[in-house]
Formats: structure tokens, sequence, C-alpha cells
């Protein structure tokens, strides 16, 4: 869209409530870092604070690079960056070291990656790009529901080498509803779904730990589950105070990474578990508003997708944190340690604001008639 000179751009509301709620969980994951490894012996809270503020520098950096990114550049290397990190998640079942029978970290001298964030974030840009054409061609099989679901089923397939069957299982489910929100038939997605989750299911209960999750969760919750429900019950209303939880130390497994919510709900008690919920409620209700005032296709889908993508990941860890769900590798997104998911974390709220700027904030022309080379 064209702006007029004089033309005062309209501020985007939604964004502030946004960013606010994501300083917010940012903050709440470096105090948390210093609450849970700063009882350690070995690192201390010093050490603890230094290395989740590297992190979160480093991750500052990623939502800058994107938020200042030009957008048709952004999109013309959505493909060449997906297929190569597509490649590194099925390359890592060869050359990465094993960790708990599965193979999804790489790791050169001290610094380790997890491939999967980056190709989970390129996912949602690739899809968005292959949905923000005319509608009418997103109706028909071969120009709307297979380019669609071609990158999806790439991903899945190297992720089902490591394996990584809930991280596989999420992209399946966040492309899936991008395409029926852009006009993809239901009809087209529903007889390869069912055999999709048929194919999905055989594959993972050929695997000793997946029975045992699925078992425990339909009989007695697993052991990490029901440690975390006692954190999280043994805080009531107000918490026992930041630092002062016992259940980290040694009780509660991954307590800084997947089970972080339980040493919230212990030290924090009940309304610090709400103002969690509460940020990530603000976060998914201002996105979806950002999205219905977004009128570029591929902008629209880029917001929509990686609102998705976040809140999709914080329900599955939520859920399995309070024994909803059979106990699976998911982090809470901002408030888990670990530098590659809030890297890109970040850099997903750096592509939407970016493309709310680029659609709201008086660009030349919408990205759909501009789109460049993918």
């Amino acid at each position: 869209m064209t702006t007029v000179p004089g033309q005062v751009r309209p501020h985007v509301r939604e964004l502030d409530w946004i960013m606010l709620s994501v300083v917010g969980l940012c903050c709440l994951g470096l105090v948390m870092a210093v609450s849970i490894n700063g009882t350690d012996e070995r690192i201390g809270p010093m050490l603890a604070m230094k290395r989740q503020g590297i992190e979160l520098c480093a991750a500052i950096v990623g939502f800058l690079v994107m938020a200042l990114a030009p957008m048709p550049l952004v999109r013309r290397v959505a493909l060449p960056a997906f297929l190569f990190f597509a490649a590194l998640c099925a390359g890592a079942r060869f050359f990465a070291e094993p960790w708990n029978g599965a193979y999804r970290w790489i790791q050169v001298d001290r610094f380790q990656f997890q491939p999967v964030e980056a190709a989970r974030f390129f996912l949602v840009l690739l899809t968005a790009h292959v949905l923000a054409r005319p509608s009418v061609e997103l109706r028909t099989f071969w120009r709307g529901f297979v380019p669609a679901m071609t990158p999806l089923l790439l991903l899945v397939v190297a992720l089902f080498m490591q394996p990584d069957h809930g991280s596989a299982l999420i992209c399946c489910f966040m492309v899936g509803v991008m395409a029926l929100v852009a006009g993809v038939r239901l009809l087209h997605c529903m007889p390869f779904g069912f055999a999709g989750l048929a194919g999905a299911a055989w594959l993972a209960l050929r695997h000793d730990y997946v029975q045992g999750r699925i078992a425990g969760f339909l009989d007695v919750a697993p052991y990490q589950v029901r440690q975390s429900l006692v954190a999280i019950a043994s805080g009531g209303p107000f918490g026992k105070g930041l630092g002062e939880g016992w259940m980290k130390m040694g009780f509660v497994p991954e307590a800084e990474n997947d089970f972080v919510f339980a040493v919230v709900g212990e030290e924090l008690g009940f309304a610090g578990a709400m103002f969690v919920l509460l940020l990530y409620s603000v976060l998914g209700v201002m996105g979806y508003r950002l999205t219905c005032r977004i009128r570029d296709p591929f902008l629209r889908y880029v917001v929509f997708g990686f609102v998705l993508m976040l809140c999709t990941q914080a329900a599955v860890n939520l859920l399995v944190v309070s024994g909803w769900a059979p106990a699976k590798g998911i982090d809470l997104p901002f408030v888990s340690t670990g530098g590659t998911g809030l890297v890109f974390c970040l850099a997903a709220v750096g592509l939407i604001g970016n493309a709310a700027r680029t659609d709201l904030g008086g660009a030349d022309a919408t990205l759909s008639n501009n789109p460049g080379r993918v």
C-alpha cells in the first residue's frame, strides 16, 4: 500500500501487547534459570545468569535481524534455508551423538545446535509463501494441497529418522491449520491426515519408550509428571518464594527445560502460574487480532503461522507438565533454558513485528504483487 506524504502511520497496539508479553516471559525465563541452576554448586547464581544472559543476548540479535530484514529477502531465502535445515535434521541421524536414544543435537566443540528449531521456523515461512496465492488455486488438489504439504512431508521424514515424533506431530498440526485457514479443502486433508496419523502411530509404537509413555499416561502418570504435579501442588496460592523450592534439586527431571513450569508453580504458586498463562493468552489473542488486520496474504500467514507455532508449543508443554498429555521433550517458549529454541522464538516475534510494520506501516507495495523468486 502507498503512504500519503505527511500521513500518520497507524499505531499497531496489538504489537505493544505482544512485545510486552514476550518481554515478561523472557524476564521470567532469566529469573527461573538463576533460581534453578543457581542451586547447583558447580554453576552458582552468577554463572547461571551469565549463561542465560548470553543466550538471551544472542536471541535478541536474532530478533533484531528478523525485525529489520526486508520481507522480500526473507521470502526468497525461505526455501533454501528450509531445505538446508531439513537436511541437517536428517543428517543428525548419522553424525550426531545420541541423547536419550535420539539423534537431535549437533555439537561442534562447545556449541550445541538443535536443527529442528530452525527447520520448524523456516517451514512456517515456506508454508506462508505457498499459501499466499489466489484461493481458487488453493482449492485444487495439485496446485493447493500438494504444494502446501510437500515441505511438511520432507521435514516429517527427516524427524522420524532421528526420531522426534513430538516435533513431527507439532509441525503437522501447524501446517494443517495454516492450510485450512488459507482455503485448502478439508476433503483433501482428511484422507491423508488419517493415513499419516496411522502410519506415524505404527512407526512410533515400534519404540519401547513411546509405548511406555502412552501406557503410563493411560494408567499412572510417569515419574517426571508425578513429580511435576507434586511441585505445582506444593506451591499453594502464592508459592514458597523465588529460590526456595526444593523439587528442582533433582526431584523434577529437566527442571530448567521441559518442566520449568512445575518450578514456577512451586516457587510462585497459583498466582505465578496464572500470570504465565495470562501472558501466553495475551500473545495468542493479540496475535489473532493482528492477523485479522493484515491485508497482504503472505504477511498475514507469516503472523498467523508464528503465533500458532509459539502458542502450540506452549500448550503442548503445559499439557505435559500438568499430566494431560504423554511426556514429550517440548520446551516452554521464552521460559525454558536452551539457546536454540530461544533464538528462533524471538526471531519469530521479530518477523511478526516486521510483517505487521510492512503491511500496516506504509510499505510501497504488498508482497503478493512483488513476491520475488523462491
